[in-house]
This record gives C-alpha cells, structure tokens and sequence, in this order.
C-alpha cells in the first residue's frame, strides 16, 4: 500500500504527528507543504493533517486541497489536526473540511499538539493569552500540550483495516 502524507505546520506537531503515522506503513511519503507540491496520483491512500492556528487550518493545506480535491475525491483518505483543545477539535474539524471530505474519509481525527511558546511569534504570544483568559473564562481544562500516540496509533490501524477490507471486495 503506497501512502502519500502531506501536513502544513507552524511550531513542528503536524510534521512530528506525520513522521510517527508513517513509520505505521511499509512504503510511505513524508512531504511538508510548506516545501512541496506533491501530486497524489499513483497512492493508495492520502492522509493529509495541519497545525491550527486560531481556529484555522494552515494556508498551504487549504492551497494543496483547493488545487488536488478532484483527484483525492474518490481516493482511500485520512485527516488530522493538530490541536493542544482536544474540546474544541470537532468544531475546528467542521469549520475546515466540508462534510463530504469528512464523510468520504476514513478517518477524521485530532491527533493533539504539542505546545512550545518559545517557537511562537510575539504577535502569537499576545493572541495566546487572550485565548488563554476566554478559556478559562469558559472553564476548558482539555488543553493536552502533547501528541496522543495512542490516537496516532488508531489512525494508523484505522487506515489500513479499511484498506485491507476494500481489498477484501475485490477478490
């Protein structure tokens, strides 16, 4: 099964949570959005995954969706995000990805996030910690500030069981 995964990232969770799903398959294509354009023809299968920033997936994903949805409409197909507010990952799953990407994936997940201030702009700080005062207003305690190897995990096998069955349907 040749897998194509392509993420887009700011602070380096989305490029982390690709490295660790590939090594889940046996002939798997890493590629960073930011630095490639890569055509999904020729692949089983195509997860594609993005860092939030403020409630949005990052512009090189919405770009490579936008240019590619044609050719990865039909296709096997996994999503991710990557996201410290686990709370809020299926608000930000439906602002971002049409109901017929979500309903046409296999799966459809947030993966966590891993979370470094140091890595974060100053303009990012400031918009930090006002998130930061409307979530405690709001008394969210989901801030998971890691990835979840046990989702990451998940995905992976969720992946290649819907494979391995589709495969199944063709004998």
């Amino acid at each position: 099964m040749r897998v194509l995964i392509v993420y887009a990232t700011r602070t380096g969770s989305a490029a982390k949570a690709a490295e660790l799903l590939a090594g889940y398959f046996s002939d798997a294509r890493v590629s960073n959005l930011e630095n490639e354009n890569p055509n999904p023809n020729g692949y089983d299968v195509v997860i594609f995954g993005s860092g939030i920033r403020f409630g949005r997936i990052l512009p090189p994903l919405e770009r490579w969706l936008d240019q590619y949805w044609d050719r990865i409409r039909p296709m096997s197909k996994g999503v991710y995000i990557c996201n410290a507010l686990i709370d809020e990952a299926p608000k930000i799953l439906r602002d971002n990805f049409s109901l017929q990407l979500r309903n046409s994936s296999i799966v459809v997940e947030s993966l966590g996030g891993e979370f470094d201030p140091e890595k974060l702009s100053q303009k990012d700080r400031l918009m930090l910690k006002l998130k930061k005062k409307e979530l405690l207003g709001r008394q969210i305690k989901s801030f998971v500030p890691c990835l979840l190897t046990d989702r990451i995990e998940a995905f992976a096998g969720e992946i290649k069981d819907a494979v391995r069955e589709k495969e199944i349907l063709k004998l």
